[in-house]
């Protein structure tokens, strides 16, 4: 599935030798929300920033009718940025991804590792449930959350409530859309984010790593000290199990929760600009 999606940069065209990054985002959001880390890139990079399939302009609901056997794994979603990628010619690249966008980073570093120069991946653990701590009670929050809302305050206030997380509260309610006669939605499927979570559920990303590893690309995982989603003690653990891969850091960042990218983004864009230039 070619994917829809947002292209910044200064002349607003690229070549093969212009450098390039692929921002993708979270559950639930669309690549628009990478527009203020695109504003700080785009004069020195080319950034691509999909909407990744069950959301933004590239729904797909997951329905016997599309001929897609693999629905919202993973792989599914690596398969798009990599055709995608493929279409536009948009390679060599840099990918970053932010929560569910870790999985689809790796997964499609993993399907065209010659065409990565590397990875940066923002507060998603590498296996279990949704990556970290909140898959189930997020899942379950998912199936109650309303397709639309009557005003932008009862839905901050059913946000209070009843999300298992503030830092994806604040995302969600970044990421809807207020209509002319007050009313908010949401640009996503709610089956699809439902089913993603539990495609992921009992996934590993540990093996594409170490294979990732093998092959010496620079990889970058970062972490909010603040963060729900991703434990200080799974954070720990996966800094410990690939310890030996020499391409491969790990940071926490001090006063960011999940929404590192947005929560400190100027202290974020200088972590993730001085990883890129010792490579480029």
């Amino acid at each position: 599935m070619k994917l829809f999606c947002h292209l910044w940069n200064q002349t607003k065209t690229f070549t093969q030798a212009t450098p390039k990054i692929v921002l993708l985002h979270g559950m639930g959001g669309t690549g628009a929300l990478w527009r203020p880390i695109a504003a700080s890139l785009e004069e020195k990079m080319a950034v691509l920033a999909p909407d990744q399939r069950g959301h933004g302009k590239s729904l797909l609901s997951p329905t016997p009718e599309i001929e897609d056997p693999l629905h919202f794994t993973p792989l599914s979603y690596g398969q798009d940025v990599a055709e995608t990628l493929r279409a536009l010619h948009f390679h060599p690249t840099w990918i970053l991804g932010h929560s569910m966008g870790v999985r689809t980073a790796v997964a499609t570093a993993h399907l065209m590792p010659n065409e990565i120069q590397g990875l940066i991946l923002v507060d998603l653990g590498f296996a279990g449930s949704a990556g970290g701590g909140l898959g189930i009670t997020l899942a379950h929050f998912l199936k109650i959350l309303p397709e639309k809302f009557p005003s932008r305050k009862e839905a901050k206030d059913f946000m209070h409530s009843h999300c298992p997380d503030p830092s994806i509260a604040r995302y969600l309610l970044a990421v809807s859309t207020l209509h002319s006669d007050g009313q908010i939605t949401f640009p996503f499927d709610h089956s699809a984010l439902i089913q993603t979570i539990e495609e992921a559920e009992d996934f590993s990303l540990r093996d594409w790593l170490r294979d990732l590893g093998s092959k010496e690309i620079p990889i970058l995982t970062l972490r909010g000290k603040k963060s729900l989603v991703w434990s200080k003690e799974q954070f720990d653990g996966e800094r410990e199990t690939f310890s030996k891969q020499k391409t491969f850091f790990f940071k926490e960042v001090d006063e960011a929760g999940h929404g590192l990218p947005f929560e400190q983004r100027n202290t974020f864009l200088s972590i993730i600009q001085e990883f890129m230039n010792h490579y480029i």
